[in-house]
């Protein structure tokens, strides 16, 4: 929602400062750069590094060779 009303913002005052037509232009550069599909791939990127960083439940392995005394497995964190 922030996001639309700094762009509507930003095209109104370029627009008015500018003309209609290079407002025009202005407004098919955006549109051109947020459906290109490097912006996509790098805004799922950036997406996948922040879930993996914000994980509620961490991947874990197995410690090899590590048993505790009454039978159980010890876990570190995967860093995958």
């Amino acid at each position: 929602m922030i996001q639309l009303v700094i762009g509507a913002a930003a095209g109104y005052v370029l627009g008015t400062k500018a003309g209609r037509k290079r407002y025009h232009q202005i407004k098919k550069g955006y549109v051109a750069a947020v459906n290109s599909p490097v912006t996509k791939t790098a805004l799922n990127a950036t997406r996948r590094a922040i879930a993996n960083k914000l994980d509620p439940e961490p991947r874990m392995k197995e410690v090899r060779n590590l048993r505790t005394d009454d039978g159980h497995t010890v876990l570190e964190p995967d860093s995958d």
